[in-house]
């Protein structure tokens, strides 16, 4: 028996088994501040803080901050979207946890406004139940009466195949491709246009 055909099964399996991803994700709507992190079987891959200030995003790995302008055109951004668009029916949620700490400094409003927030999760969870069967989903809430607050947290774990993420990637970034060629004739025929009527 020949093992080396061994290793090209292995590498087989280890794209198509299905893998295990949990995210994090809290953030202070008060402060606009908060943080992220994703992790691979529990083992930490990335963590940042973020802060919004005013249309810029500061970012804190480590001990560096980065300072990035919020662009929705840039390509990064289209890139993502269409990454979430593309690995979203591919995954298997498996858990989402929704975390949140609120309060308005009166008791009243604050219970109402917890009480609203719990009946829109939970419609949001039974949607995500009709399309995702074997995913689990909970809320842990706290209301603060004496104090104003405004705190969120999510917590997901999902399954996906590292098949389907660098598939989605890939088409990803061609389909991206394609929307900034569009983009660039359509800005080249309105400049032309332009200088026609200046003409």
């Amino acid at each position: 028996m020949n093992y080396y055909l061994l290793i090209p099964l292995f590498l087989i399996l280890i794209c198509f088994i299905p893998i295990k991803l949990e995210g994090r994700v809290s953030f202070n709507v008060l402060d606009l501040s908060g943080a992220f992190g994703i992790f691979f079987y529990g083992i930490k891959m990335t963590h940042q803080q973020v802060w919004i200030k005013h249309k810029k995003i500061m970012m804190k790995k480590n001990k560096s901050i980065e300072s990035k302008e919020i662009d929705f055109d840039s390509s990064e951004v289209i890139l993502l979207k269409k990454f979430i668009g593309q690995i979203k029916d591919k995954t298997r949620l498996r858990m989402l946890m929704v975390f949140y700490n609120l309060g308005t400094g009166d008791a009243f409003t604050s219970s109402m406004l917890a009480g609203y927030v719990n009946v829109s999760l939970l419609t949001f969870f039974t949607s995500i139940k009709n399309s995702k069967p074997t995913a689990s989903c909970a809320v842990y809430d706290t209301v603060s009466f004496n104090e104003q607050i405004a705190q969120f947290a999510v917590k997901i774990i999902l399954s996906i195949s590292l098949f389907d993420i660098v598939y989605s990637f890939i088409y990803s970034v061609i389909l991206t491709r394609r929307e900034k060629k569009k983009k660039e004739k359509k800005w080249n025929f309105t400049a032309v246009m332009k200088e026609l009527k200046i003409l």
